[in-house]
């Protein structure tokens, strides 16, 4: 079973993209006039706009930190700290309120509404400054720019000068405020620390005296510990020295003695010189033993000497042995006994100092409070004289590189920018719309949507017929662009099988007026014209499009009723070898009629009696006589109008057919032009097909007597009804 088309994603080329610039061409135009006009407009309807700029350097700003022992130290701010901080003070609402009331834009109605009260006025000044105003920090410096736009160029001078102006004397103000602040604080400080230092100094004074603790002074001059506890505590720290000497003798006597007396290798026991010396004598003993062991017996007398002499060196080795392991114990009792010697020695020294420093813990307390005290008082009168000797005369850290001076030329608007992107905008725009114009009417234009959106075989495009003449003289004249067409059309046929041309061929499109009759008259001819007997067979039972002169009411409608005979209704034409027959009457419900088990009776008759038969069938969406058609016949060739199907419909037609059996040979494109290629319209078809009018939209009736005959006049299109004469 062959799959249905689905429904691909529209896909645009380099082709398909000229092709829908060149088809909305003037809309695109359209699109681009209106984007350059409005932005005319916009430029003449624009008030000009003066733009001036200060320029300002901000320096790194140092804090300064005072620690616990009065030494005064300065750390930087990061860069990003302090030019972050600086830009928000520039942005702060309190700033443009400075300036408002700097240059009185209270009173400037361009600033503020003039019947308003003045605090009211004072903040509409001030939040329009705040929103038009703009700070613009330069890259990887320290450099900073206030711009300020307006249609005075004087006043778009002043407003950037005035913020800088007034940015320096705030930063001076608060830095000055916040040492007058430091300076008050630290007084007070001050006071509290000097009284907390005399009190402490008493309390301390008072305890040593009760206390008897005399205090000695260091070698810098400064307050020390007090003599008891410093001869005690000197004595300590020798024994603690003696102690780990000791313990460290110990701990290397007893590992030398573990190590020997546990066999380590490694242990001085067994690597000194005398174990050496027998260790090498009771290995050449032994091994002289093993080699004579191979030529003697262990009974003989000298195996009996040499293995007495290896059992005495052994005993030696042994003995030697004993006697450094048990000198290594006797090193290590020693190390021992001195090593609890002198921890017998710190502890009383321990103690000793233990009980001093227990009497004088409450000195210690009030020793350090009154260090503590000292100390902080000393730092607390070193920051006020730094305070009091910088406090209003700080170094300004804003400075001004460049002053705004009052513009010549406006910076808005800019005719030639704005018109610009005016015509960019419109182009894309225009582009915009015409690529959604075409995705949503997307139709079949080309050979290559036929094989890749439908899938089927491209066998051909006919061209538009011109504007000149009739279509008999397109039929008629074998030159001509469109029968030159109908030729090609007729060899991919011919080729499309491996059969040759199919015996049965029905022609059929999506939709009505796409060129299938005359598709199927073209064929019919070009096939007779090669020697083929064919037939062409008007199955468009609903609106039929041929008929002969003087011909009777019976037709292909006769024979499936049974009302006619093969030889009664297939007439001869004008043209050599080629056969009509005609639809007959129109039955009141033609799909029920296809339906009748004789049609396939009847097509394999014809076949047999023709070497092609060429059925004009009707359209497919939205009938089913198509589709009962298409699954007799051999082959199904379906006719698009180029620019007119669109892709949606087209994939539905060939769905329908698929689904019911027909084997499609391929398709066609008709009424192609390739300098308009692009335009199209749509057509929606309904089953009211063939119930109109014979001159609406499924086309014009013109006769044509026969191939030399009269010429009719020309119709609205390819898909035209025809009169053929009995040859």
């Amino acid at each position: 079973m062959v799959a249905p088309v689905s429904a691909r994603p529209v896909a645009f080329g380099i082709t398909d993209i000229w092709r829908i610039i060149i088809k909305y061409r003037w809309l695109i135009l359209a699109s681009l006039l209106l984007g350059i006009a409005s932005a005319v407009t916009v430029v003449m309807m624009t008030t000009p706009q003066y733009q001036a700029s200060t320029t300002l350097e901000i320096s790194l700003e140092q804090v300064k930190m005072v620690d616990v022992g009065g030494t005064v130290s300065a750390t930087p701010m990061t860069d990003v700290q302090s030019l972050e901080t600086n830009y928000g003070l520039l942005r702060s609402r309190s700033l443009a309120q400075r300036v408002a009331r700097d240059l009185n834009l209270a009173d400037n109605p361009q600033f503020a509404n003039p019947e308003s009260p003045p605090e009211r006025r004072l903040e509409q000044a001030t939040s329009t400054l705040a929103s038009t105003f703009m700070v613009a920090p330069i890259p990887s410096s320290r450099l900073v720019q206030i711009s300020f736009k307006h249609p005075d160029p004087e006043m778009a001078a002043q407003v950037p000068n005035s913020f800088a102006q007034n940015f320096m004397e705030s930063v001076l103000e608060r830095r000055y405020g916040a040492s007058e602040y430091a300076r008050d604080f630290l007084l007070r400080r001050i006071n509290e620390v000097r009284g907390r230092l005399e009190e402490a100094e008493r309390q301390l004074t008072l305890y040593a005296q009760q206390q008897g603790i005399v205090t000695v002074r260091d070698a810098g001059g400064g307050q020390g510990q007090n003599a008891s506890d410093s001869l005690d505590g000197t004595r300590l720290i020798a024994a603690n020295s003696e102690l780990a000497e000791a313990e460290s003798a110990r701990s290397q006597a007893e590992t030398r003695w573990r190590q020997a007396a546990q066999g380590d290798p490694t242990s001085e026991v067994l690597n000194s010189n005398v174990v050496q010396g027998l260790r090498q004598q009771l290995n050449t003993l032994q091994a002289q033993y093993q080699t004579k062991l191979n030529l003697m017996r262990p009974e003989h007398p000298e195996m009996v000497d040499m293995r007495t002499q290896m059992e005495t060196i052994q005993e030696t080795i042994n003995f030697e042995k004993a006697q450094a392991i048990g000198t290594l114990r006797t090193n290590y009792v020693a190390a021992l006994a001195r090593e609890n010697e002198v921890i017998s020695r710190v502890n009383q020294l321990r103690e000793a100092v233990l009980n001093l420093r227990g009497r004088s813990i409450q000195y210690n307390i009030l020793q350090r409070e009154v260090d503590t005290n000292r100390a902080m008082y000393a730092a607390l009168l070193q920051r006020y004289n730094e305070v009091g000797i910088a406090g209003g005369v700080g170094e300004n850290l804003i400075s001004v590189v460049d002053e705004a001076r009052p513009p010549r030329t406006p910076v808005e608007p800019q005719p030639l920018r704005s018109t610009i992107i005016g015509a960019l905008i419109g182009l894309l725009a225009g582009l915009a719309t015409a690529f959604a114009l075409e995705f949503l009417t997307y139709t079949i234009r080309s050979q290559e949507d036929l094989e890749t959106k439908l899938e089927i075989p491209p066998l051909g495009v006919i061209p538009k017929a011109e504007k000149t003449g009739g279509m008999t003289d397109l039929l008629d004249n074998p030159r001509s662009p469109m029968m030159e067409a109908y030729a090609s059309l007729r060899s991919a046929i011919q080729f499309a099988t491996a059969q040759g041309a199919p015996s049965t061929l029905l022609v059929t499109s999506s939709g009505p007026a796409e060129g299938k009759t005359t598709t199927s008259l073209a064929l019919a001819r070009n096939f007779a014209r090669l020697g083929y007997t064919t037939l062409l067979l008007d199955a468009d039972l609903r609106n039929p499009s041929f008929s002969m002169e003087g011909s009777d009411s019976h037709g292909f409608s006769g024979l499936l009723t049974g009302a006619a005979t093969l030889e009664n209704v297939i007439r001869p034409t004008s043209v050599p070898g080629l056969s009509l027959l005609e639809a007959g009457k129109v039955p009141p419900n033609p799909a029920d009629l296809l339906s009748d088990p004789s049609l396939s009776e009847i097509l394999r008759k014809l076949s047999g009696m023709f070497d092609i038969v060429i059925l004009d069938g009707p359209p497919v969406l939205g009938l089913a006589d198509a589709p009962l058609l298409s699954a007799l016949c051999d082959r199904t060739l379906i006719v698009f109008e180029a620019e007119r199907i669109k892709l949606s419909v087209a994939q539905n037609t060939v769905n329908r057919l698929r689904a019911a059996g027909a084997r499609i040979v391929g398709g066609v494109l008709t009424k192609f032009d390739s300098k308009t290629s692009g335009y199209g319209y749509g057509y929606g078809y309904g089953y009211g097909y063939g119930t109109g009018d014979k001159d609406g939209a499924s086309g014009t009736r013109f006769v044509l007597p026969g191939l030399l005959g009269k010429r009719a006049s020309r119709g609205s299109g390819p898909d035209e009804n025809v009169e053929l004469s009995q040859g």
